[in-house]
């Protein structure tokens, strides 16, 4: 029983097989037909008709090249494409009619994508001689459109050929190879090169183009040029012979003459390249003749300008010496005046006669240049540069002697100043001697005392040199500047003295009230009064105390110094 139903399953499994197989070869068997069909269509694209139309035309040139070309691809496809493709469907027809699904759709793949390769390339054949048909018909319209151009651009040269001038016979030469180049047009179409007839109609319209920008343009330039330029030109050199009739000098490097011809020869470069239809040079060279028109008018502007410059500015310059020079003459006297009473550091008198020596070396060469003018010898704006010179040099002297008399002038000032601050300084110094002996110290550190007494030397010595007939008015700020210092110090000191004996007093008084309890109160008594009478060192004396309250009682000192500061703001002490 067993053996029945495996034999029974086997059938069945092998009829299962069969049928796959059947279906599957029947799919490819369809697929193979589906591409057959392609390859039918392919062929049916009318690729032989066209080439045979081309052929009947008897094409030459580019035309013949280009259809030998396609020719021969299609050639290819024929002999090799198709039959590479039918090989592989009869194989893959053969596979699949044997069961061998496996080789079967290889060869099915690679048929396919012959196939897809061949279509394009055909296409791509049926493409160009299509392209290659109707150009014969686009040439024949493109041509029509191209001559109407022409006529047009020919009708206009005939009728307005007055408005180009000279330019007329490179217009009417190129108008002649326009005409050459529409015979060649002819005979390409009439030997079947329809691509070189195509290019030769481009190449027509180009020239056609550049015919219609340089008539376009053409009129205008030479305009410009006939009625602008060599109308400046004309102006420029009469404007130069009036300079000339006027014995205008100019400059050395500054050559008119030479730059109205170079402005001539401009316009003749630009006319001459119009001639030669190089539009594009001419506007160049155009640019470079009217940079040169504004350099040359410029160079005659600036010598008239400056001549008005000068007549306006001799008379000026003058009163402008005569104003200085007095000024000179005021500011010697006052330096020697003031030098008499007062020591001056910065050469200020033999300045200020410096001063007095350049104005004179100025005005020697102003004459000079006057004389050269008069004769002749220099331009107008070589005499506006030396007035532009003297006015500055003079500007300057004035500042100069301003500044110097200014800072003189200040000396008597400060004079006063400083004898007010002497008187303050020795009443100061007095009022700090006082307030210490107010306090019944007694004694004083040997710094506080030398730094005392050499003040009060610095203030006797000042108040001698002040009775002198010339004082050094620097020498003593400096000296003065110095004892304000000390002064500072001197009262910061004070104060600070004053502070600790008052406070050690005070601390002391506050540390009685501790000693039956405290011995170590009555040693830090005794090391006070030994800092404070012995040694004069009232800070020691102080901090002595102070540390000693502190410790028996935190904070203490502070509430005396506190006590103390308070009062003392009151002025009470």
């Amino acid at each position: 029983m067993p053996i029945i139903i495996a034999l029974i399953i086997g059938i069945i499994l092998v009829l299962i097989v069969y049928g796959l197989l059947y279906y599957l070869g029947h799919r490819y068997g369809e697929n193979i037909q589906a591409l057959d069909d392609k390859k039918q269509e392919i062929l049916a694209i009318p690729v032989p008709d066209k080439l045979y139309q081309i052929k009947n035309k008897h094409v030459s040139g580019n035309t013949r090249r280009l259809y030998d070309t396609q020719r021969a691809k299609w050639q290819t496809v024929k002999q090799y494409n198709l039959s590479e493709i039918e090989s592989s469907l009869v194989s893959a027809q053969n596979q699949a009619d044997k069961f061998s699904l496996v080789k079967a759709r290889k060869e099915i793949d690679n048929a396919e994508e012959l196939l897809e390769d061949t279509e394009s390339d055909v296409r791509a054949i049926n493409d160009a001689l299509t392209d290659l048909l109707a150009l014969e018909g686009e040439n024949e319209a493109y041509y029509e459109k191209t001559y109407e151009r022409y006529a047009a651009i020919r009708k206009q040269l005939l009728a307005h050929g007055y408005a180009y001038g000279d330019a007329i016979d490179m217009l009417e030469k190129h108008l002649s190879y326009v005409e050459l180049d529409f015979t060649k047009y002819n005979a390409l179409m009439n030997d079947g090169d329809f691509i070189g007839a195509d290019e030769e109609l481009h190449q027509i319209n180009e020239d056609i183009d550049a015919l219609d920008n340089m008539m376009s343009h053409i009129p205008d330039i030479l305009d410009k040029i006939d009625n602008e330029y060599n109308e400046q030109l004309q102006d420029l050199k009469q404007g130069y012979q009036r300079l000339q009739e006027e014995t205008f000098q100019f400059p050395k490097g500054v050559n008119v003459s030479e730059s109205i011809d170079k402005v001539a020869q401009d316009i003749k470069n630009a006319y001459d390249a119009v001639l030669a239809g190089d539009l594009n040079e001419a506007k160049n060279l155009m640019k470079v003749c009217e940079s040169q028109i504004d350099h040359t008018y410029q160079m005659m502007e600036d010598e008239i300008n400056a001549r008005d410059y000068v007549d306006k500015n001799q008379g000026k310059l003058q009163k402008q010496f005569d104003q200085v020079s007095q000024s000179n003459h005021y500011s010697q006297l006052e330096a020697d005046r003031i030098s008499q009473s007062y020591v001056l550091h910065d050469n200020e008198v033999g300045k200020i006669r410096e001063f007095s020596s350049e104005i004179k070396n100025e005005q020697q060469k102003i004459e000079r240049s006057n004389e050269q003018l008069a004769a002749r010898t220099i331009a107008y704006s070589e005499m506006k540069k030396r007035i532009e010179e003297a006015y500055n040099i003079l500007s300057s002297v004035e500042k100069g002697q301003s500044h110097i008399i200014s800072s003189m002038s200040h000396l008597k000032s400060r004079e006063k100043e400083m004898r007010d601050e002497l008187y303050e300084a020795d009443l100061e110094l007095r009022n700090m001697q006082r307030r210490i002996e107010r306090f019944n110290l007694p004694g004083l550190s040997d710094d506080y005392l030398d730094l005392f007494f050499d003040t009060q030397d610095m203030i006797e010595d000042i108040e001698h040199k002040m009775n002198r007939v010339k004082l050094d008015i620097r020498t003593m700020t400096e000296i003065m500047t110095k004892i304000d210092n000390q002064l500072n110090a001197l009262a910061e000191q004070t104060e600070a003295i004053l502070d600790d004996a008052i406070l050690t007093e005070n601390c002391i008084q506050y540390a009685n009230r501790f000693r039956a309890e405290n011995p170590d109160i009555n040693q830090a008594i005794q090391d006070a009064n030994h800092y404070y009478y012995d040694k004069f060192d009232y800070q020691a004396a102080h901090q002595t105390i102070a540390d000693a309250i502190d410790a028996v009682e935190p904070g203490a000192s502070q509430h005396v110094a506190d006590w103390y500061y308070e009062d003392k703001k009151r002025g009470n002490l």
